[in-house]
């Protein structure tokens, strides 16, 4: 709007609350209304994810203590297996592997140790049977066998009895049972890692 004289812009009126129709001023708070709830929901959903990701953190850690104090009351099962060898190696007749060749008989190794390890529910990540005789061997020619398995605390006594007490004869060398190096952040996989060495004595018909 101008001044009719002077050609001046007038400044326009500012409408007054009286201005305001009932529909403009439901408009008005149905606006404000929103934005706040826009507000709200900016700032709640990052609390609320958070909140989730720290329960199932505190969740999988109740667990994973949980887990652990079972393989800490399962210790002497362990060294019970372990124990248990001598006690029970004349119950049962124990033979080496019987092939015609070194090769044949890494073969055959193979085969028991992975199956102790299926009969015992332990999944083999690693399994290592050499086609070549031990260097060290005196009596009889023996195949050196490296076997790394995952499982739990029953598993992992299962398998060494198997090992130990089969009618194949086993001269376990070295055995490690730890916490599963490679088990996830969130305690899924399996919690226990066994690794053992061994020698197996083998014949030629």
């Amino acid at each position: 709007m101008t001044e009719p004289r002077t050609g001046r812009l007038l400044p326009l009126p500012l409408p007054s609350a009286e201005g305001i129709t009932a529909r403009d001023r439901r408009t008005l708070l149905l606006g404000a209304v929103a934005v706040v709830c826009v507000l709200l929901l900016w700032v709640a959903i990052p609390f609320v994810r958070s909140w989730s990701e720290r329960e199932a953190l505190i969740a999988a850690r109740r667990d994973e203590l949980a887990r652990l104090a079972g393989v800490t009351a399962a210790a002497p099962m362990l060294r019970e297996a372990v124990a248990a060898r001598s006690a029970r190696a004349q119950e049962f007749a124990q033979r080496p592997v019987e092939a015609a060749t070194a090769a044949l008989a890494a073969g055959v190794l193979q085969g028991i140790v992975q199956r102790y390890a299926d009969e015992s529910q332990m999944n083999v990540s690693e399994l290592n049977v050499s086609g070549e005789p031990d260097s060290a061997s005196v009596a009889l020619a023996a195949l050196p066998a490296t076997l790394i398995a995952l499982g739990d605390v029953y598993g992992v006594a299962d398998l060494i009895d198997r090992v130990q007490h089969g009618t194949t004869l086993l001269d376990i060398r070295e055995l490690t049972v730890q916490v599963n190096p490679s088990r996830r952040a969130d305690g899924g996989g399996e919690l226990l890692q066994v690794t053992m060495v061994m020698r197996a004595p083998f014949v030629t018909p």
